[in-house]
Parts: structure tokens; C-alpha cells; sequence
């Protein structure tokens, strides 16, 4: 059977049944905030009291001044009685002067190198990939060139080379311009009088 949950009009003489509020809670104890914060109170009042009993810096003068003065005075009549150390390097360093040696000044000459930079920019099997690289290459105003190279195995590779360069600041220019089309390069020390056809 159904049971019907609405609300039923109240009839004479019954009485409504009181409602409940909610129990209210009581903690047994003191909350966090309220330690913390008695704890800040209590800090900042100890705090104050260490302040109040430290000495004025007046009063704080006077006493060391007296010490001072006391030592001062008992040094003074103990003097002749102690020893003071005494330190002989003040003494013994005039006579211990050290002389360098005489040596000849170093005076640079030109910068002359016995070699020249070679970058190699790429090896291929085939001669046209080689210098289809070579093309590239000149579009970035370098001058490259092809050399054949024949291996005991009976392999041939195709070297792409720029330069000679004389001076690492050329080398550097133009591995800066074959990084930019996007070309890592293998940098090379030559003899001077080797060719570059090497």
C-alpha cells in the first residue's frame, strides 16, 4: 500500500511535534587558532620584557670602559715582568731578498702557419649529388669543388670541398654560411704546400 507523504492539515487538539534544531557540537578543548594565537601573545610579551631587561647602551659603555681601563693598568704593571714574542721576520727580510733570474723579452712576430683550412661540406657516391651540393653551395658566394677519390676497395667518393682558407676568420665565415643552409661541415688542417685537389 501506498503511503501518502504530504502534508496533513492539523486536526483540533493535536499538537504539532516540536521540531529538532541540529545538536550543537562542543568541542572538549581549545580550537588551533585560539593556541596559536595565545602562543603569538605570549611571544610578543616575553619578547617586550627581554627588551625592557637588557641594559642601556649607556650603562652598557661604562662597564666594559671600567674593564678596559683595569686591564690597561694591570698590563702596564706586568709589562716588565712578561715577555713579549718577538718576530724575526721583520728582521730577516731585507737580508732574504730574492733576485729573478734574466730572461730575454718575448717579442711576437708575425703569425705564420704551416698549414691551410679545408671544409669539406659532403661525400657522395654519385657525381651528381655532388654537385648538385656544389651548386648550392655557390648560391652562398662560396667557391667549391668536386674531387674524386678512388678506394683500395674499389669504391669511388665524391668530395665537396670549400677553400683553402689562409686565416681562421675566412673558415669561420664560411662555415657560418654553410650552417645556414642547413650544411654541417667537416673542418680540415692542410699543408701549405699541398694542392687542393688532394
Amino acid at each position: 500500500m501506498a503511503k501518502d507523504y504530504a502534508r496533513k492539515p492539523q486536526r483540533k487538539g493535536e499538537s504539532r511535534p516540536a521540531r529538532k534544531s541540529p545538536a550543537k557540537t562542543q568541542r572538549g578543548g581549545l580550537s588551533l587558532k585560539w593556541i596559536l594565537s595565545l602562543a603569538t601573545v605570549g611571544g610578543f610579551i616575553g619578547f617586550i620584557v627581554y627588551l625592557n631587561s637588557l641594559p642601556a647602551p649607556d650603562q652598557a659603555r661604562a662597564p666594559v670602559q671600567q674593564n678596559q681601563a683595569r686591564t690597561e693598568t694591570e698590563s702596564k704593571t706586568k709589562a716588565p715582568t712578561e715577555k713579549k714574542p718577538g718576530f724575526k721576520f721583520y728582521d730577516m727580510l731585507p737580508d732574504s731578498e730574492v733576485v729573478p733570474p734574466k730572461v730575454n723579452e718575448y717579442t711576437p712576430g708575425p703569425a705564420q702557419t704551416t698549414f691551410d683550412y679545408l671544409v669539406q661540406t659532403g661525400s657522395f657516391r654519385t657525381q651528381a649529388d655532388a654537385e648538385r651540393q656544389r651548386a648550392q653551395i655557390a648560391f652562398q658566394g662560396l667557391r667549391a669543388y668536386v674531387s674524386r677519390i678512388d678506394l683500395e676497395s674499389g669504391s669511388t667518393w665524391y668530395r665537396v670541398n670549400v677553400g683553402p682558407f689562409d686565416s681562421r676568420s675566412q673558415m669561420n665565415s664560411a662555415v657560418d654560411r654553410l650552417v645556414s643552409i642547413n650544411i654541417e661541415p667537416l673542418v680540415k688542417k692542410i699543408p701549405k704546400d699541398t694542392p687542393k685537389s688532394e
